[in-house]
């Protein structure tokens, strides 16, 4: 059969229906796209005529911040460029977009800074732990750089940012007024570890004793000086050189080597009148160790300072751990009241578990004043930290956003209460190391005892150093 398809034109039928079957196939994707419901969304598909340089730049019109996302090098993430967009496609940042750009970040000491700075003590004490570290900054070199997190800073710029800082407070300003002067006129660098930047904080206390200055039944536990080194060598043998042998020179700090085990369980120093005090308690003398320095009452009627001289050269052993994996407490059994009681229940464990720590402290006994950090300066309760001094110098300012117990009349903790407070770097530690660790010094005697033996608290740390080309980066 022929059909009419136009001035005395005929075809085929069967030619016909395979023409417009393939017209009819053919005109499916035009009816699509005709159609505004199945039209693709902008930012989800980019077409050859519409590519994603304009869509931003479409976004942009209507949300000016909004540029291209980068990776932290500078490109584009990895979902952009597989989109077959180039470098040579990305649209030029304008002057506010640059200052997003990760190529320039915003240093961490300009964020996340507290809005109003709330201390939760007196301005009394915060003077006078400022003016204890000044005195002992008096004679330190001003020149030398010190690492401060990931600053760099002078000692004579730390001294100074002591002295501003002191001056700001005296102003007696509104809480407002005083955090915005403080951000204006100070870098608040905060300092920590991980993602979330935190801080894990131990307590220490300088603990108060009875003790005697001469051995009886009942204070038979001695703590002993640093021992003096031996005498020079004598010369052995004629030759012209007058050469010594090294079998002839003692070893002049043979007791560096000395483990506790040998010192307290073999009596090796017995004898050489290094003792200068008697404690009745074992487990009194090894926490005085611990927190290395306390305060003695005499049974004379006489008090004395028991502050830190010296170590032998071993490392720390930690006496909590130990007792937890051998499952002789729990976790929550680990604080110094916990162990305290444990070896009360258990003395035949003593010497077992305190031999474990190798380390041993000497002392020296000093009537003037408190207790001293490694930094010199007085500490004062509440108000010192203690922190690795290989990344944070003695003398800096801190302020510090933490939990802290809060005791009954038994001394018992009743509950955890957030606080902040400004704190002056004063100590260090044997088990502070690294940039998230920090130690806070809770004062003298039974209550700041109990509140630093259960103290494992993860906090906000923001050092605060005045303004200044004094301060740097760290490279």
């Amino acid at each position: 059969m022929w059909v009419y398809v136009g001035p005395l034109k005929y075809i085929p039928l069967e030619l016909l229906t395979k023409k417009a079957l393939i017209g009819a196939i053919l005109m499916v994707p035009l009816i699509f796209a005709s159609c505004s419901i199945f039209k693709s969304k902008p930012y989800k598909t980019a077409t050859r005529d519409r590519s994603l340089d304009q869509i931003y730049k479409s976004q942009r019109t209507k949300k000016p911040d909004l540029s291209i996302p980068r990776s932290s090098h500078g490109n584009p993430p990895f979902w952009y460029r597989n989109r077959r967009t180039t470098q040579k496609e990305l649209p030029p940042q304008s002057e506010s977009n640059k200052s997003l750009s990760t190529k320039t970040p915003i240093p961490d000491f300009f964020s996340k800074t507290p809005k109003v700075f709330i201390d939760d003590l007196d301005q009394a004490s915060l003077k006078k732990v400022i003016l204890n570290q000044l005195k002992t900054m008096e004679f330190i070199d001003p020149s030398k750089t010190q690492r401060l997190g990931d600053l760099m800073v002078t000692n004579g710029w730390l001294k100074e940012t002591l002295v501003s800082f002191l001056s700001l407070t005296n102003e007696n300003l509104p809480p407002n007024e005083f955090s915005q002067r403080l951000r204006e006129e100070f870098i608040i660098h905060r300092v920590g570890k991980g993602k979330n930047q935190k801080v894990l904080f131990t307590g220490y206390y300088a603990p108060m004793m009875e003790a005697s200055r001469v051995k009886t039944d009942k204070y038979r536990y001695p703590i002993y000086k640093l021992p003096e080194p031996s005498s020079e060598p004598q010369l052995i043998g004629h030759s012209k050189k007058y050469r010594i042998r090294k079998s002839s020179v003692p070893d002049i700090q043979a007791w560096r080597k000395y483990t506790r085990k040998q010192i307290d369980g073999d009596g090796i120093l017995t004898g050489q009148e290094l003792e200068i005090a008697w404690l009745s308690d074992d487990v009194d003398r090894f926490f005085l160790h611990i927190q290395g320095s306390g305060q003695l009452q005499f049974v004379d009627g006489t008090s004395s300072g028991a502050h830190f001289a010296g170590t032998n050269n071993y490392e720390f052993g930690g006496l909590g751990k130990r007792m937890i994996k051998d499952g002789v407490i729990n976790l929550a059994q680990g604080s110094m009241q916990g162990i305290k009681k444990y070896f009360k229940e258990h003395p035949e464990d003593i010497q077992k578990y305190f031999f474990h720590n190798k380390r041993y402290i000497f002392f020296k006994l000093s009537n003037k004043g408190k207790p001293r950090g490694s930094g010199g300066g007085e500490l004062l309760g509440g108000r010192s930290i203690a922190t690795d001094k290989k990344v944070y110098p003695a003398g800096g300012l801190a302020f510090v956003k933490l939990r802290k117990p809060i005791l009954n009349k038994k001394n018992e903790i009743v509950q955890w209460k957030s606080f902040s407070r400004f704190v002056v770097d004063q100590d260090t530690g044997n088990a502070i190391r690294g940039k998230g660790r920090a130690d806070f010094y809770f004062g003298m005697g039974d209550i700041a005892g109990a509140k630093a033996g259960h103290f494992h608290e993860r906090g906000d740390v923001f050092y605060i150093v005045k303004k200044s080309n004094h301060v740097r980066k760290k490279s």
